[in-house]
């Protein structure tokens, strides 16, 4: 089918990014997805990139050949010393901010990034939400790496919010974007025309907004999306619903126009055959 053939070119460029960062586990994880996929699907050249990566834990960049080992820490973000250093000197951001950051980036279980217990009740996620997705907002978490932390806790929450993607969670677990792609692929395709979770297609934002309410608690806007169809299907929907409101409510004075038409119109004609008969 097009749409395996699809999908395993889909494995095929997450893999190569995968080996391109260093992360062996991953890269040899969707190689063989796409195999499933597609069995013609020539991938020899992919294993023995990844037989040439070094044997550094599972998510680690590789190493340049002056280190001596692989280091546990972003290479995106700076040592103690340089903590929160901006284009002046000035400090923007703390030690704690970066802790943070890298302690939800590293998580992938979305009970520990909110600090929940699975059994906890939604009023709990949604208050362990509000707090933690202030603590990491962008606008106000400068640490590198605060977008894909402030994105990972928006994820988290949308799932155990709702109750039947927390069962679903909790039943079989999420364990990549694209399993969770394909257990939804068709419910997808139906909101979207096409596009797929799979590619970032959400707005962290407009989560946070959604929750604290349509105020802008911060005066920046970042988008998200890698394409811009979403949005604009979004809101063509959303227009559609004030005008079918609109239409709603001006339907009895419709009915009401009708029935006069109809009672002057049968006026008219009774009138002119009470004439003609006169005559």
């Amino acid at each position: 089918m097009d749409s395996n053939k699809d999908e395993a070119l889909r494995c095929v460029r997450i893999a190569e990014d995968a080996i391109a960062s260093g992360n062996k586990d991953r890269a040899l994880k969707f190689i063989k997805i796409a195999q499933r996929l597609n069995r013609d699907l020539s991938v020899d050249d992919l294993l023995s990139a990844c037989e040439r990566i070094g044997s550094c834990d599972s998510g680690s960049h590789v190493p340049s050949p002056t280190e001596e080992k692989c280091g546990s820490g972003d290479r995106s973000e700076p040592g103690p010393d340089k903590f929160g250093e901006g284009l002046n000197g000035e400090r923007n951001y703390t030690e704690e901010h970066v802790r943070l950051i890298r302690e939800i980036k590293r998580n992938t279980d979305y009970y520990e990034i909110l600090g929940v217990e699975k059994t906890c009740s939604v009023e709990e996620i949604r208050k362990a939400y509000r707090k933690l997705s202030l603590r990491v907002h962008p606008d106000k978490n400068k640490a590198p790496g605060s977008e894909e932390a402030f994105k990972k806790v928006s994820k988290a929450f949308k799932c155990l919010s709702d109750d039947s993607s927390r069962r679903q969670y909790d039943h079989v677990g999420l364990v990549d974007e694209f399993e969770h792609n394909q257990q939804h692929n068709v419910r997808q395709r139906r909101r979207r025309a096409g596009n797929s979770f799979y590619e970032d297609d959400f707005d962290p934002d407009e989560i946070f907004r959604s929750f604290f309410g349509q105020t802008d608690m911060f005066r920046t806007t970042r988008v998200y999306r890698t394409r811009g169809t979403g949005t604009q299907q979004r809101e063509e929907f959303r227009g559609g619903g004030l005008n079918f409101v609109t239409l709603l409510q001006m339907l009895p004075f419709l009915l009401i126009f009708a029935c006069l038409s109809a009672f002057l119109r049968a006026r008219l004609l009774f009138a002119k055959e009470f004439s003609l008969s006169d005559s």
